[in-house]
């Protein structure tokens, strides 16, 4: 899944209905992925709300942004969507979603909860005025993946990757804050750096990592892992953690000093009908709730952003991928949106990197 990029243009087609996709106007209308939400916790919440409810689902986030793009007729029309965090920004700058009111927000009292982190990520401030533009309901990590039969030694950090044994054998992400992030961990700095030309060894440990990959993408990076051509592979925690299952000759880690964070967000969409608002901030809010939380832990392959985790089984907190390590996690952070100046600097050094000019 092309977790950190998203589509422009209008090529995909949205594999979710057909001409009438949402059945009844007057019902709560979600648009969701695939997966992501446990069946029963539609009729859950219809129960605990009284709302008649519709849950539709589309297969990669790309689908889910290509409906939000889109003018649908009345009967297609949704009033809650999930979009990917680094979908988010562009989903603001183009208006195909509205914040939440702080009259709403003020209905939702698992937000409150969350952990900073979180609210951070969909807060954006202009002037004095800050805004919430969804919440995030679920959450993964950066992960990497390698063969026990290829690498003959423990990969437990980023700066194992650089280990002249695995010259071209590893695959990365198609994405420079992906890769660029890995190296700025590597080196004990922050995802979050303004200005990457302070970071002096970054050129150098770029290139070195540069030689060691065997091919850049961010959709397809688990087959060459699976048939050989690559030994390590870097991606994201919610197609990895099955991995050990298919082949056991593949182990998945969280690397120690930290990684990169990834999260669905629920969001308005401009589109929705006001008078469902409030019974889509009561889902959003829902889905936090520690029941919920836990079947969405339990029964889908990312965890809950709520931090009230009683009610999850041990045996799913004892999965290391899902739960890395409190230390870790205390040291991974979320993407947030680059300055205009930071943009401008990773974009040229991703081209200098990828055309062998850096």
């Amino acid at each position: 899944m092309k977790r950190r990029e998203f589509l422009i243009g209008s090529s995909v087609m949205l594999g979710v209905g057909g001409c009438s996709l949402f059945a009844d106007a007057n019902r709560l209308r979600i648009l969701g992925l695939a997966g992501a939400i446990p069946s029963k916790v539609v009729g859950q919440f219809e129960g605990a709300f009284s709302k008649a409810t519709e849950l539709k689902t589309a297969k990669t986030s790309q689908e889910l942004w290509q409906e939000l793009l889109s003018k649908p007729d009345a009967d297609k029309k949704f009033d809650l969507t999930s979009i990917g965090d680094a979908w988010l920004d562009s989903a603001i700058a183009q208006s195909l979603i509205q914040p939440i009111s702080p009259n709403l927000l003020a209905q939702m009292p698992q937000w409150t909860k969350l952990d900073p982190r979180w609210q951070q990520l969909v807060t954006r401030k202009t002037g004095e005025k800050s805004q919430v533009w969804g919440i995030p309901y679920r959450w993964g990590t950066t992960a990497i993946a390698y063969r026990l039969d290829k690498v003959k030694f423990e990969i437990t950090k980023w700066a194992d990757l650089w280990r002249p044994e695995l010259k071209q054998k590893i695959t990365l992400p198609d994405h420079p804050r992906e890769v660029i992030g890995i190296v700025l961990k590597k080196l004990g700095d922050s995802y979050q750096q303004a200005d990457l030309d302070s970071i002096k060894a970054l050129s150098a440990e770029l290139k070195q990592l540069h030689q060691q990959v065997f091919v850049y993408t961010s959709d397809t990076y688990l087959q060459p892992l699976l048939i050989d051509d690559s030994w390590v592979a870097v991606g994201w925690s919610q197609d990895m953690r099955k991995l050990p299952l298919q082949d056991p000759n593949i182990k998945v880690i969280i690397p120690t000093e930290g990684t990169a964070l990834w999260s669905d967000i629920w969001v308005l969409p401009k589109q929705g009908n006001p008078d469902n608002q409030a019974a889509a901030c009561h889902w959003m809010d829902y889905c936090l709730t520690p029941a919920i939380a836990a079947q969405i832990s339990a029964l889908t392959d990312a965890v809950t952003t709520s931090s009230a985790l009683e009610q999850v089984p041990a045996s799913v907190r004892a999965d290391t991928i899902k739960f890395p390590a409190p230390q870790t996690i205390a040291q991974s952070e979320v993407l947030l949106p680059l300055s205009e100046s930071t943009a401008k600097q990773y974009k040229e050094i991703w081209t200098k990197l990828r055309t062998n000019s850096l």
